[in-house]
């Protein structure tokens, strides 16, 4: 593995930061870290499905950092005394699991393809401590058909090194292309 000397390589699993590192998994999660030579290389090709995700990965994505599966547990836990509160929350506790699940989905089982970012925006409907998050849109072809897909709720700086044009792997599930995500993960 051979990284330009000036190069800082984040893990897109935790977010950990490494400074030319001589390792190709993070030492924090255990996850991929991408092999990047310059800002506008595409990195390496995701390995073949099924694909090992990190399990702090997953637990981020499933519980800790998801909205919906918070406020379900909360509505679910905390009020489990009423009867009102318990059932909403089961219902919008099972929503964020689902969500969960299509992010996780192709990231374990999908095909990759070379695709390229359409757009990097600010999503400034929503808010976290003062800061808005980014949403970058994709476009990939699969089955003979130009497809875009999305990524929400990207709260790091990539709008400092990924703008439109940049070329990107994308994994995406043949039978259904609308559950695709960039690999690997921006969030």
């Amino acid at each position: 593995m051979t990284y330009s000397p000036s190069i800082t390589v984040k893990c897109p699993w935790c977010t950990t930061q490494y400074v030319r590192p001589d390792f190709s998994n993070c030492k924090n999660c255990g996850g991929i870290l991408p092999l990047i030579n310059s800002p506008n290389d595409v990195g390496t090709k995701p390995p073949p499905a099924p694909r090992e995700l990190p399990k702090k990965y997953i637990r981020r994505i499933k519980y800790t950092g998801n909205v919906m599966s918070m406020i379900g547990f909360v509505f679910t836990v905390v009020f489990f005394w009423s009867i009102i509160f318990p059932i909403i929350g089961i219902f919008i506790w099972r929503k964020g699991l689902r969500e969960a699940e299509e992010e996780l989905i192709p990231l374990q089982s999908g095909t990759p393809v070379l695709g390229e970012i359409e757009s990097v925006q600010r999503d400034y409907s929503k808010k976290l401590n003062g800061r808005s998050p980014l949403t970058v849109t994709f476009l990939f072809n699969a089955n003979g058909q130009t497809h875009r897909g999305s990524v929400g709720n990207i709260f790091d700086n990539i709008d400092l090194t990924k703008k439109a044009g940049d070329k990107v792997w994308v994994v995406y599930m043949p039978e259904n292309p609308q559950l695709s995500s960039i690999w690997p993960p921006l969030k």
